[in-house]
């Protein structure tokens, strides 16, 4: 079971109604492809058949940005939860969108990349400390822009090109003239760039924001500017378990709550990309770790 199925889940379907038939490979490429003329009506759409560690969908978008993207992953985490059929497309749509952020003209003329914030840990940044004092004995500078946000998260930077990511020194930071308030007042202007792409996924006071799987859970910082799509109970309060895996819902649903509680620890422990087991509450125009 998926974690959204998990958040999403407690109300279970009525007895009489029927699952919705499985879709063969053929099909699930013909719905991807109708998601992809819906969204990109100018671009170019082919479905390449074939086994299913071959089929794909050739896309070919304006600015001669031209990808084949590949089913296999993707049909196969539909077939093992046929029921998340819509939040496996919308994950595909993040990421062409994503791919087309990345590889379009203005991004390219931005040779110097562009500053976004990212969450991360106290424990990452002290192992990743560890880990540079012990390969570099004389390391006289701090390699990374370091703020504390809330409870056991911290907000780093990054410089964002379309070929690469790195972490934003204190020296670039410097060097750009981003000092204090101006660097994070501008990270997060580069961030809303991407919130025509945020999608939010649920209802009944539970959802799931979800971005490129990169900055997801960094939309946690704008969330002032997507509140009104989401109707919660209460105070919003948070699971930034993982960099992909941002969920909310209100603080005076207790069900939801604790739902959200044992789905961050779930996600913190298990995830590639983990970050914080705690929740997080929206308060007084900041994020502050949730006691409730």
């Amino acid at each position: 079971m998926s974690f959204l199925s998990k958040l999403f889940g407690r109300k279970p379907a009525a007895p009489s109604a029927a699952s919705p038939a499985l879709l063969d490979l053929s099909a699930f490429a013909q719905r991807f492809a109708g998601e992809l003329r819906d969204a990109f009506p100018d671009a170019h759409i082919r479905i390449v058949p074939g086994a299913q560690n071959e089929a794909r969908i050739d896309v070919s978008l304006p600015g001669e940005i031209q990808a084949g993207l590949q089913l296999g992953n993707a049909y196969q985490r539909y077939l093992s939860e046929p029921q998340a059929l819509d939040a496996v497309l919308a994950d595909q749509m993040a990421s062409v969108r994503e791919m087309q952020r990345r590889l379009s003209a203005e991004d390219e003329d931005d040779e110097a990349g562009v500053v976004l914030p990212v969450i991360k840990t106290r424990d990452w940044y002290d192992t990743a400390m560890n880990q540079l004092r012990a390969s570099q004995p004389d390391m006289d500078a701090v390699p990374f822009v370091v703020e504390p946000l809330a409870g056991d998260l911290i907000v780093t930077y990054v410089l964002d090109t379309p070929a690469s990511m790195s972490f934003l020194s204190p020296h670039e930071a410097e060097q750009r003239e981003l000092r204090g308030d101006a660097l994070r007042a501008h990270a997060l202007e580069n961030l809303a760039r991407s919130l025509p792409q945020l999608e939010l996924q649920g209802g009944g006071g539970r959802y799931a924001a979800r971005l490129d799987r990169n900055y997801d859970a960094g939309m946690a910082l704008l969330f002032e500017r997507w509140r009104d799509r989401i109707e919660l109970r209460g105070e919003p309060v948070f699971a930034i378990a993982a960099r992909d895996e941002l969920m909310v819902c209100g603080s005076e649903d207790g069900e939801s709550v604790a739902a959200l509680r044992e789905i961050a620890q779930e996600i913190a422990r298990s995830s590639p990309y983990g970050l914080s087991s705690g929740l997080f509450v929206w308060r007084d125009g900041g994020l502050r770790a949730f006691e409730g």
